[in-house]
């Protein structure tokens, strides 16, 4: 998660909003290894947001 300067650069280019900007930009850790993500910790973020995200998705649709 340190790498993303929030561009939403990847965002536009994705063709099927496999990639979407979620509402969570703080990303304070203890270590560096926390901003670490993994298959299990990306499905719980997606889920922990899903319903929003579908939302502004669904706002947005008409501009796209």
């Amino acid at each position: 998660m340190t790498k993303c300067i929030y561009c939403g650069l990847c965002e536009e280019a994705c063709p099927v909003d496999a990639i979407v900007e979620g509402p969570n930009y703080e990303f304070a850790t203890e270590t560096r290894e926390e901003l670490l993500y993994d298959k299990d910790k990306l499905l719980a973020n997606g889920d922990r947001w899903e319903a929003l995200l579908a939302r502004r998705l669904e706002y947005d649709a008409p501009y796209r």
